[in-house]
């Protein structure tokens, strides 16, 4: 039941219309943003028609230039500029373990994806010192452009996997992945059918 939505805020929306509780518009704006940001302003494949319809009732209340404000939130939530490597690879990073690798799956959202990757010879040191701390067998670090709905990987470890996976070919630890954008969808099932 609970595929039928791609961010939570859209189940308290749900519930509270259920429960004829009251949306003003500053929990509206709140519960509106965290669609937008779980979403990806519509463009992830976790999005569903639930949490379209949700945004499109909660922006009665909120009155938003939807595709402004969303571009805005999103872009302001990409400034990174102020984070170390080792903490950029460990944002939103997770461990699984696909086949017998163990692997940690990361992504990071940007607008840009040039600009982050001026940054790859640090995050790769942040990488492989990773690696070496948890014993891992492969670090798959994507770093999502949330702007066009594509990813650039950083991948070191066993990587015949990755190019496996999606049909490229590494240089440098890195491949671009066109309309890649979700980890649940399309990056760990993907990496597990070609273990």
């Amino acid at each position: 039941m609970l595929s039928q939505y791609g961010c939570t805020a859209t189940v308290i929306y749900k519930m509270y219309k259920q429960s004829n509780f009251e949306i003003d518009r500053k929990l509206a704006v709140l519960m509106l943003s965290a669609i937008i940001s779980d979403t990806l302003l519509f463009k992830s494949p976790t999005c569903t028609d639930e949490d379209k319809t949700a945004a499109s009732q909660l922006n009665k209340i909120a009155n938003l230039n939807l595709e402004e404000y969303g571009l805005q939130m999103l872009k302001a939530g990409t400034d990174l500029s102020d984070v170390t490597e080792e903490e950029l690879i460990n944002l939103d990073a997770k461990e699984f373990v696909i086949g017998d690798l163990k692997t940690v799956v990361a992504q990071v959202n940007t607008a840009s994806i040039p600009d982050m990757m001026e940054r790859k010879l640090k995050i790769e040191e942040a990488i492989k010192a990773e690696i070496s701390k948890k014993g891992l067998d492969l670090f798959f670090f994507a770093i999502t452009d949330i702007i066009n709905s594509n990813s650039q990987v950083i991948a070191i470890g066993k990587t015949d996997i990755v190019e496996r996976s999606y049909n490229v070919k590494l240089e440098n630890n890195t491949a671009f992945l066109p309309g890649v954008v979700s980890r649940k969808k399309q990056i760990i099932p993907v990496l597990t059918e070609n273990a």
